[in-house]
């Protein structure tokens, strides 16, 4: 941001240091000439700081002679007043608006209008208002889910829902909603410069900020870090965004994998991308030697949400209370331990299910470590499921019966107690019966593609949860003629490893989000079985997947990497790969 200030920060102009901090910015834009420069900040030590971060700058180079001087010849103080450079309020929230006028008419209690602290751009600078807005807005914005800024302020998030485009779906970051309020506040010529997460490129939540900035041609560079950490002590994945008002006709994107080599020289990899490419559309773009590769890719006709029904997992709302861990197995009984009562309990052992705690127990090929078991108190009926009845459950599994009852408060509790009339339920009644079909299964985070699968419609898993426990489940659809085991083939072969990579969020340590959004988006080569090639080729993708699950039942930690190289050259000879372009996906090439 330093750097662009440089660049864009001419003498004259109105710089806002928004979400002022520590001040650095504002200095920074001071020394570069701007002859107002102004920062606003909701916390009130935070403008104090920048504030006395400001005056310090001020005194460097002063001696106590040339400051009496100085208060001699001037007859005023030595130092400024910044009172009216740096102020404190919700710079998203002004008098104006219907939240505003209900604190200014006093309906709203004093400590909600204290922490709400609308402000008002007009009367605080109104010179700069008056010309039109800033020339430069500069800054960190805060980022805060939406469920957790509810939890203190649901009077602002009811309102940012209401006021602004880009708060309209989903549970967004308010972040994206400084962005949108800044754009509001330049010039028409003005700019923008912010750190900030680069998860909008894809979220769903960032559609409507995507769109907002896609219409208005907004963006003029990116420089996207990756999984890269930029502030010491805590994790967070961001960009720099830097945005014309007036609209540009391309953006230079960036990638920067590498952060000191980045800080020390801004080495990074750049490309133009031509602002008609950017639209409301998840914001996927590789920067490179692999930039033909991925187009071509994407250009593939069938994606995996085209070939396959994908299904999230269950959700109890008490998973320390329906997921238990096994100790024993004996003549139809299950001794397993509960989370919850941290005790050990009787269940019967049919009545319970197979279990899958995401990236825990689902590898590539390979399903690991299943000690655990799921409490599905419901029955099958006429392809719906229907919750047992207290009555039917006593007589039928006495054991986990008695165990529920033992957790009744803590399940009755749930939601308020809104569920109390079938409290031995799952608050969510969502595919439950999806389950007991032949599938591949995918956890919601890994190091690459990595499906394994469950032919046998045996296993259950949940959608969310700590520790890796979220996945999906894959379905072929019923027009679908090709075998699942060959889809199980090509999604874990590298070439899928590679799509992911381009369009996933990273995260630390090398893991990618495998959520729905990402996984949808694998190239899937269909089959033509009347070309008795391609028949070759699909039956010898199934042949080599049947081999490495034939390894993989008896010793899940078989090594079947020699068969995987098979499968890959396979696709590869599918997909029409060149041999540069295979160098590229298995990161070879030069």
């Amino acid at each position: 941001c330093l750097e662009w200030l440089e660049r864009c920060v001419l003498p004259g102009m109105s710089v806002l240091d928004y979400g002022c901090g520590s001040g650095i910015l504002a200095i920074a834009a001071a020394r570069l000439g701007a002859t107002q420069v102004v920062g606003v900040d909701i916390d009130p030590q935070a403008v104090e700081v920048t504030k006395l971060s400001l005056l310090l700058k001020v005194l460097e180079g002063e001696t106590d002679e040339s400051l009496h001087g100085q208060m001699q010849l001037l007859q005023e103080r030595a130092l400024p007043d910044l009172e009216r450079n740096i102020q404190c309020g919700n710079s998203l929230i002004g008098p104006g608006s219907t939240l505003g006028r209900q604190l200014m008419l006093g309906p709203l209690d004093k400590e909600v209008s204290y922490r709400i602290n609308a402000f008002d751009w007009n009367a605080s600078f109104p010179a700069v208002m008056a010309r039109g807005g800033f020339d430069a807005i500069i800054g960190n914005p805060p980022y805060i889910r939406i469920q957790a800024l509810k939890e203190w302020a649901p009077l602002e998030v009811d309102f940012y829902k209401q006021r602004y485009r880009s708060a309209s779906k989903g549970n967004y970051d308010i972040y994206v909603v400084f962005v949108e309020r800044c754009l509001e506040l330049l010039s028409p010529d003005g700019r923008l410069g912010f750190i900030l997460p680069h998860k909008f490129f894809n979220a769903q939540y960032g559609e409507p900020l995507r769109k907002l900035l896609a219409d208005g041609k907004n963006l003029r560079q990116v420089v996207h870090f990756g999984d890269e950490q930029i502030f010491p002590g805590a994790t967070n994945y961001v960009c720099l965004l830097f945005l014309d008002k007036g609209g540009a006709e391309d953006c230079r994107w960036y990638r920067a994998d590498n952060l000191p080599a980045w800080l020390a020289d801004g080495a990074a990899t750049g490309t133009s991308i031509d602002s008609g490419r950017f639209t409301s559309s998840e914001w996927n773009f590789v920067v490179g030697k692999g930039e033909d590769l991925f187009e071509k890719l994407q250009r593939m006709p069938m994606k995996l949400g085209d070939v396959a029904s994908l299904f999230v997992g269950l959700q109890t709302d008490a998973d320390d209370v329906f997921i238990v861990e096994v100790v024993s197995e004996k003549n139809g009984t299950l001794i397993a331990r509960s989370k919850f009562t941290k005790q050990e309990h009787e269940f019967e052992a049919g009545h319970l299910k197979p279990f899958l705690k995401g990236s825990l127990n689902v590898r590539r090929y390979a399903l690991t470590d299943l000690t655990k078991r799921l409490i599905f108190p419901y029955e099958t009926r006429d392809g719906s499921s229907r919750l047992i009845t207290e009555s039917e459950y006593e007589r039928q599994f006495p054991k986990t019966w008695k165990y529920l009852q033992t957790c009744r408060k803590r399940l009755i509790a749930r939601s308020g107690g809104e569920f109390a009339d079938y409290w031995h339920g799952y608050v969510y009644k969502k595919n439950h019966t999806r389950f007991d079909q032949s599938k591949l299964v995918v956890p919601a985070i890994g190091t690459g593609a990595c499906f394994a699968a469950d032919f046998e419609g045996k296993y259950y898993f949940v959608g969310s949860g700590g520790g890796g426990g979220g996945g999906y489940g894959v379905v072929l659809k019923p027009e679908m003629h090709f075998e699942l085991r060959y889809l199980l083939g090509v999604l874990n072969a590298q070439v899928s490893t590679y799509s992911l990579k381009q369009v996933s969020t990273p995260f630390r340590g090398g893991y990618l989000a495998l959520t729905r959004q990402f996984i949808e988006q694998l190239p899937i080569r269909p089959i033509d079985f009347a070309v008795a090639a391609e028949r070759a080729q699909h039956d010898a993708i199934v042949s080599l997947v049947e081999r490495i699950l034939a390894a993989k039942q008896p010793n899940p930690a078989a090594d079947t990497s020699a068969l995987e190289r098979e499968i890959d050259q396979q696709v590869y000879a599918l997909y029409g790969l060149t041999p540069e372009e295979i160098a590229i996906v298995e990161g070879t090439g030069q």
